[in-house]
């Protein structure tokens, strides 16, 4: 009998923390187009996925400051479709409060602007 190898999950997704989750969305925001440039935050909220491979996050909601509001809820729709395939909100993420020193292990890194494709462009 042959040994097959394990099934590998499809939720390749990183997990990362609610406040770098959330300045990282941001950020994004910002970026995305200058009119965007006063845009405050966003609010993230836990959420049981309704299918396994769902998002245990959703944006619960959004502080556009002096930005655009038309045109950063469109950056910000794409940017958070793209995210919640990417990153899963962490449980508890080690030394968030006991050990703030161990935090840089768990820093979420876009080494690059945010891929962010506007509405009217093609992709």
């Amino acid at each position: 009998m042959a040994w097959l190898p394990k099934k590998q999950s499809s939720d390749d997704r990183g997990s990362v923390s609610r406040d770098r989750l959330q300045s990282a969305i941001t950020e994004a925001v910002k970026k995305a187009d200058p009119d965007c440039a006063g845009f405050v935050g966003v609010v993230v909220q836990r959420q049981t996925p309704k299918a396994r491979l769902d998002a245990n996050w959703a944006i619960k909601g959004v502080k556009f400051g002096k930005a655009d509001r038309a045109k950063c809820s469109q950056a910000l729709a794409t940017i958070v479709e793209r995210m919640q395939r990417e990153f899963s909100l962490a449980e508890h993420v080690a030394g968030s409060a006991e050990k703030p020193d161990e935090l840089e292990s768990d820093v979420l890194m876009l080494n690059e602007p945010y891929p962010w494709v506007h509405p009217d462009e093609e992709r």
